[in-house]
């Protein structure tokens, strides 16, 4: 078998010397055309120039809104962190000169050291990609179906040692495709041992390479297992969060709040990572497929034109993948994007002292709620001054009501003397009202008055309000 491979490789070389080709003609007839059409190379470098500026800002974006905000040291966000890192490391490094491949796709002028840090940074980024959204997967996994068993191990070192495992098996996994990896050249004229320097490309050829699958490896290792271990993750967490909902509508106690921002919460972020995984790996198969493609299938008919084609794809969606995942946290996280905005926007979800601290006057004694979630009086403008009297209408059902005054009793222990100014006997719904058709909601209407004489300030300078509550039938 190989003496009949190598006896149509002389009858090949044999060929291409009786038609007397230029070294022009001859290096196309090897390589390929070394400039693209027009056609193609214009809509590729407007699309590689796109990709460049988003993957940069959105990834430095990304890193400065998980830094800058301590709501978001979260451990899934250790690990966006260090996916954010790491693609901004491709980015920098590697689309330039793929974008200068793609203007001239050969020689290669770099150099040899520069040739082998091509291949081993991509190498080394594409294997923090995948570990890193393994590790994160699992991370929501044990949250979400063993939440105990991660509460007891939840530690803030826990993630940051796994990102450091994984960096490291990262950087080490990568060299074979660094010391294999060479600028090589074609023979001209054909026979003579002497290289073309105008034919030099930067590649790791089987020949070069040892007896021994590197690219399979690397494809099973570093994609088709991790897929999986993904893809059974994120059904049994999609599995665990429709049982939850369904035991939430199912319950006896069931209302707008109760049901569950609990339950929200774990849908958006299974949705956000399960959508981060779903472009990886989207962006990520064609590139595997060239590879195993050039091994198994090179010597096919089919080949060429099929290699071209997922050549540009694989190439395209290589880089595109260092993008997409700042674009997906701001249109399916809204954590995020409250933290960008308040970061990047200069968006201040100013608080005034009237919604920090809340007395509602007893007469006797007064109760501090403690307002951090939502401003309860808020009316529609930030500015509005402290001495100027505000009406805040707010919907809730008369239990809601009874159980909120009861449970702020029981925290602050808070006593209620004969003179209290709540007046529970007016705070009543009657027939009437159906019968007049209004609309009786979860919530009716009870007004707060803000009075000037009940606005007090302290020695430190920040002014508190005094909530007065009365009935509004």
């Amino acid at each position: 078998m190989e003496g009949s491979e190598e006896r149509d490789f002389d009858y090949f070389w044999q060929a291409l010397n009786k038609e007397n080709l230029t070294e022009e003609e001859y290096l196309t007839r090897i390589l390929g055309p070394k400039y693209l059409s027009m056609r193609l190379v214009v809509p590729l470098t407007l699309a590689y120039v796109s990709i460049f500026v988003t993957g940069v800002v959105g990834n430095i974006a990304t890193c400065i809104v998980i830094v800058k905000n301590s709501m978001m040291h979260t451990s899934t966000n250790y690990y966006l962190f260090g996916l954010a890192i790491s693609d901004l490391i491709l980015l920098t490094l590697g689309l330039p000169n793929e974008l200068s491949c793609i203007w001239q796709q050969y020689p290669w002028v770099l150099g040899v050291t520069l040739c082998k840090l091509r291949a081993y940074v991509s190498e080394m980024s594409s294997y923090v990609s995948v570990l890193t959204i393994v590790a994160f997967s699992m991370e929501r996994f044990f949250a979400i179906c063993h939440p105990l068993e991660s509460y007891t191990t939840d530690k803030p070192q826990r993630p940051i040692k796994i990102i450091f495992m994984i960096w490291s098996i990262a950087l080490v996994s990568a060299v074979p495709f660094a010391m294999y990896t060479n600028v090589n050249y074609v023979e001209y004229p054909p026979g003579s041992g002497e290289a073309s320097d105008d034919s030099a490309f930067c590649a790791m050829l089987l020949p070069d390479m040892p007896n021994f699958p590197l690219y399979e490896l690397s494809c099973i290792i570093f994609f088709l297992i991790p897929m999986v271990i993904i893809l059974v993750v994120y059904t049994k967490m999609g599995l665990k969060i429709r049982k939850s909902a369904r035991t939430g509508e199912n319950s006896i106690v069931h209302s707008v709040l109760a049901e569950s921002r609990h339950v929200q919460s774990r849908k958006s972020i299974v949705k956000m990572l399960s959508a981060v995984v779903v472009m990886f790996f989207f962006c990520w198969a064609p590139f595997h497929a060239q590879r195993l493609l050039y091994v198994y299938a090179r010597e096919a008919d089919y080949y060429p034109d099929l290699n071209e084609w997922l050549y540009i794809l694989s190439g395209f969606l290589y880089y595109f993948s260092t993008t997409v995942n700042p674009i997906l946290y701001n249109l399916m996280s809204l954590r995020y994007r409250r933290a960008f905005k308040k970061t990047i926007c200069c968006h201040k979800h100013s608080r005034s002292p009237n919604s920090t601290i809340i007395h509602v006057n007893h007469n006797i004694n007064s109760s501090i709620i403690n307002n951090r979630e939502r401003n309860f009086c808020h009316c529609g403008s930030d500015r509005i001054p402290h001495r100027t009297n505000l009406k805040c209408t707010f919907r809730s059902t008369i239990d809601q009501a009874k159980e909120m005054l009861k449970l702020n009793s029981t925290r602050h222990e808070c006593n209620r003397g004969p003179k209290s100014s709540i007046d529970y006997t007016s705070v009543k719904v009657t027939e009437e009202n159906n019968a007049r058709g209004m609309l009786i909601s979860r919530r009716p209407p009870v007004e707060h008055h803000l009075s000037n004489e009940n606005i007090s300030g302290h020695g430190n300078g920040v002014n508190e309000t005094i909530l007065t509550v009365s009935s509004a039938v």
